[in-house]
């Protein structure tokens, strides 16, 4: 029987992570067993203490405050290894699994076993947007992800179907417990918090581990929880501004200039400083441009 750990770190949502531990337990998983662990890094809402009694065959590794997302997932892994998981498999703790997830997921996962598998992540509510479908490259000098779906167009019609992809988000990222050993684990020094789950599936693409994305295993994510700092969020500029500089913002700068500095084309890099202007101007750009797409 296939052995799966669901790692799931978290910081002061206990409300949205209890939910999403319900919904695991609801998951019809054939031919496997699920073993499920909640990093929890800092948190101050009792978190430990609600899982800990509502959930009490859930693993709690606790975290020092400083682990951040990379670190803390990094631990979980590797409790994951250290209890001979076949699979990791990663989630946020404000998600949404949709009811046939694991059915769909190891459909996927059997078609495409030597690979890292991600999920479809729809915006949750009442109009349904698709928040990542995948990306068939990376215009690096721009920064910019050529997606199979722009950013939250509407999530019309069946997708369906395994599709490659060159990136995968940490929202339902199903590895193989043997990538690890070929490609490392996730960089919790350089990518503290964001870009760390990309610079993974990029990395193991170069040891010739592919990356697919199920468009059948749907994720169902909180468009208001989702990174902070993010250019769609209604939020002020100062608060913006602030963003950029701050470790759990997905527009941090620094992580965002190591992440593109590590896997820019070494042909381009004499215009790298170029591009990094051209980056940093898309964000405030899309700020101004994109606050439309605020869920609030």
């Amino acid at each position: 029987m296939r052995k799966i750990a669901s790692i799931i770190p978290t910081f002061n949502r206990k409300d949205s992570l209890l939910h999403v531990l319900e919904s695991l337990k609801k998951q019809d998983i054939k031919d496997a067993a699920l073993a499920i662990a909640v990093i929890v890094d800092g948190s101050t809402d009792g978190t430990r203490e609600a899982v800990s009694a509502l959930f009490p065959d859930v693993k709690i590794i606790q975290g020092d405050s400083n682990w951040w997302w990379t670190k803390s997932v990094n631990r979980g892994c590797k409790w994951a290894l250290e209890n001979d998981a076949d699979a990791v498999l990663l989630l946020n703790d404000d998600i949404r699994l949709d009811d046939r997830y694991f059915e769909h997921l190891l459909n996927a996962v059997n078609r495409e076993p030597h690979a890292i598998i991600g999920s479809l992540n729809i915006t949750d509510g009442k109009e349904r947007k698709i928040y990542f479908s995948g990306a068939q490259k990376v215009r690096w000098w721009l920064g910019k992800l050529q997606r199979y779906h722009p950013f939250l167009s509407p999530a019309n019609g069946k997708l369906s179907g395994l599709h490659k992809t060159v990136v995968l988000p940490g929202r339902g990222l199903w590895i193989p417990s043997w990538v690890f050993e070929k490609a490392g684990f996730f960089d919790q020094d350089a990518l503290p918090h964001y870009k760390a789950d990309y610079d993974f599936v990029l990395r193991a693409a170069k040891v010739n581990i592919p990356a697919f994305i199920s468009w059948d295993a749907v994720i169902y994510t909180n468009l208001e929880k989702t990174g902070q700092g993010a250019t769609f969020t209604q939020q002020s500029f100062s608060r913006f501004a602030r963003s950029l500089f701050y470790n759990r913002s997905r527009t941090n700068i620094f992580q965002n200039f190591k992440y593109y500095l590590r896997h820019f084309p070494r042909v381009l890099l004499p215009i790298f400083p170029i591009s990094s202007f051209l980056i940093l101007f898309r964000q405030f750009y899309l700020f101004f441009k994109e606050r439309k797409y605020s869920s609030r």
